[in-house]
């Protein structure tokens, strides 16, 4: 999927899927269109805001998402819903708080209100080149951005959460060690050539 920078005085269409560079990661939100009062809303995922409690999926004008920075829209050749559809199915999503770093970040937003499915090209990448290092830190990576401390919990349910994730982790991470160590170099250089031309494919 391509993606092109708008001009400072272009506005996205309706249903665009809008992303921008931050420091170390893309941001993305999917546009609205204009309020009554002629200001451009996007829809996106306002992320980790306190902590690691996670803030909802939210409204903003187009200036606040953007931050100064260059807008993009990433083009989407046989869209699965038509723009109107995509804007309907982010608002009826509107205000939820189950944003996931791995699993439901903006990014997946935009493609599911778009494509049908979640998915993010960042996350992928990331657990491409987790897995090249360590198979363990790929299932580490998911494990870990799926905690998070909600303020109904008490100290018990939470040190039981972080508990069963250390044991997922610990067990994934042994039999990914043992199936590398059997795979050896030709099974990595194996597993990283899948991933990376998979993400390549995608483009």
């Amino acid at each position: 999927m391509a993606s092109s920078r708008l001009a400072p005085y272009e506005l996205p269409e309706v249903g665009d899927h809008l992303w921008i560079r931050k420091r170390g990661y893309t941001h993305h939100g999917l546009y609205l269109g204009e309020s009554e009062r002629g200001t451009p809303l996007v829809a996106h995922y306002a992320g980790w805001i306190d902590r690691f409690n996670a803030g909802p999926l939210e409204l903003t004008d187009l200036d606040t998402f953007c931050q100064g920075k260059s807008l993009h829209v990433r083009h989407y050749a046989d869209r699965i819903y038509d723009r109107e559809t995509s804007v309907k199915r982010v608002l009826s999503r509107l205000g939820e708080e189950n944003y996931d770093v791995h699993s439901n970040n903006c990014e997946h937003l935009c493609h599911w209100a778009i494509m049908g499915d979640h998915s993010s090209r960042q996350v992928e990448w990331i657990d491409t080149a987790l897995g090249a290092i360590h198979p363990g830190l790929e299932a580490a990576s998911r494990g870990l951005s799926t905690w998070r401390s909600p303020k109904n919990l008490t100290g018990t349910q939470r040190s039981k959460a972080v508990q069963k994730i250390a044991k997922d982790l610990a067990i994934d991470w042994g039999l990914k060690s043992v199936a590398r160590w059997v795979a050896g170099p030709v099974g990595v250089a194996a597993y990283v050539g899948y991933r990376v031309t998979k993400q390549l494919v995608k483009r």
